[in-house]
């Protein structure tokens, strides 16, 4: 992330022929004001840190717009002060400490930029210590002649990393203490303007993900090796900006509804967020004893008669379902693209989605999961490492035990000779990620009473 500094020079114009020009550099210092001209045109970003150790600061437009260069100044059709033409721009800007012991806490600083509409976002990178923290700020601009101030950021929340490590565009980010004290004041007093107030915070965290997003797709636009992760990401930022409002009064409203689960071993859960106060969900797994009933063929290891049905192939799965008269819709991706747009062509179509163990799949699994929570639809998976992505939850075996199994198994046939048909694994581990249930707003505790074990995870960065 970086932060731009502007160095302007003002060139008074001597005749009507002539324009102002402002000149805003790349690479900033706090020695030097970085702006030479007249002071009531220059404009950028101001920021007070109490941290210590704060060496650079890094700026940068999440939506590409230019924050340094050359500009011309002049007079629009009504009198008024504007930017005319734009030379030698760029989107990022560095403003460094002139002391090795970095800016002194508690101090304004000033980053020229060139006048910019950052409604859309910008990433102010904060080096520190050795270390990195990225913030995203929405909803401002910078006018000729004024300073836009992080306002809403906190110190306490930034997280610190190794320079150069992966940027990760969070798709749920951590509820922030604004966010959250007005969701306590809206839980105690639900009147109309904390509702809204509670609403406005909502987008505001919508927009700084997708600006995350963005300035992802900023980073692969210079860095990345093949366009067509490129177009990936543009098509997340492009679907995330199409859907905004949908998704945001989708995850508001069962971000505010007030109902729990009052019995979590019965065979309903609430729907949270509909509309209806008695809407609820039924809960009812396919388990092995109920698809042997359907299946005769079908064995299972005794007194798992109440587990979750595994080892059945998709064919075995569309059967049942024909059989059930429960309808589904069916759809395949060859690439990361094709996997993307089959994920998204299913919101507001399918109540659940389940994908098996696939290499294409598991290449997408972050965004796919994303895409598909955003919609308020559960990602159900074939193994682990796609919960650990993000899905919400998968049924399947212990890999420790499989792997202990299957060296137990070759020493037997390197000592006997005798190659064994197959083997079937006990199923019974159910692992949810804690954070999508949080996001579906789902009251997983029904799985205590469906497995062996129940694992917890949340998505890995």
């Amino acid at each position: 992330m970086a932060v731009a500094i502007v160095t302007a020079t003002a060139v008074s114009a001597q005749d009507s022929d002539k324009e102002d020009k402002i000149v805003v550099s790349t690479h900033q210092a706090d020695k030097a004001d970085g702006y030479e001209g007249d002071s009531a045109n220059r404009c950028g970003i101001k920021f007070n840190f109490r941290l210590t150790g704060v060496t650079k600061v890094e700026l940068e437009s999440a939506d590409g717009l230019p924050l340094a260069g050359a500009a011309t100044i002049c007079k629009d059709v009504q009198g008024k002060t504007a930017i005319g033409d734009m030379a030698h721009t760029s989107t990022i800007i560095t403003y460094s400490a002139g002391n090795k012991s970095g800016f002194i806490p508690g101090k304004d600083y000033y980053i020229s930029t060139l006048p910019c509409d950052l409604y859309g976002g910008y990433r102010l990178s904060i080096y520190r210590d050795g270390l990195v923290a990225h913030y995203f700020g929405v909803h401002q601009k910078v006018e000729l002649g004024e300073f836009i101030s992080p306002d809403d950021l906190v110190e306490s929340e930034l997280e610190f990393d190794k320079p150069g490590a992966p940027l990760v565009e969070e798709g749920r980010p951590k509820m922030d203490s604004k966010t959250h004290n007005l969701f306590v004041q809206y839980r105690k007093n639900p009147t109309e303007a904390n509702r809204q107030a509670l609403l406005d915070q909502m987008y505001v965290r919508y927009d700084k993900v997708v600006a995350r997003k963005k300035n992802k797709l900023r980073e692969l636009e210079r860095e990345a090796r093949t366009y067509s992760i490129v177009e990936h990401m543009q098509g997340i930022v492009d679907e995330m900006v199409q859907n905004r409002d949908t998704r945001i009064q989708q995850q508001f409203l069962r971000f505010i509804d007030p109902r729990r689960d009052e019995n979590p071993k019965d065979a309903w859960m609430v729907l949270r967020g509909a509309s209806a106060p008695n809407a609820y969900i039924g809960y009812a797994p396919v388990t092995n004893a109920k698809y042997a009933a359907f299946n005769p063929r079908f064995v299972y290891d005794a007194g798992k008669e109440n587990y979750p049905v595994v080892n059945i192939t998709i064919a075995e799965a569309k059967a049942y379902l024909d059989a059930k008269g429960i309808a589904y819709v069916e759809k395949t991706g060859n690439t990361n693209d094709e996997i993307m747009t089959a994920a998204s062509s299913m919101v507001g179509q399918v109540d659940a989605v389940f994908t098996p163990t696939d290499n294409v799949v598991m290449a997408a699994a972050a965004a796919v999961s994303d895409t598909l929570t955003k919609g308020g639809i559960p990602f159900y998976t074939g193994a682990d490492s796609f919960v650990t992505a993000g899905a919400f939850a998968t049924c399947g075996v212990n890999y420790t035990e499989l792997g202990t199994y299957t060296a137990d198994m070759a020493l037997d046939v390197l000592e006997t000779g005798t190659v064994p048909a197959y083997h079937v694994m006990d199923g019974g581990i159910i692992t949810v990620n804690t954070e999508t249930a949080a996001a579906l707003g789902i009251d997983y505790s029904a799985f205590n009473e469906l497995a062996g074990q129940v694992v917890e995870v949340t998505t890995a960065e």
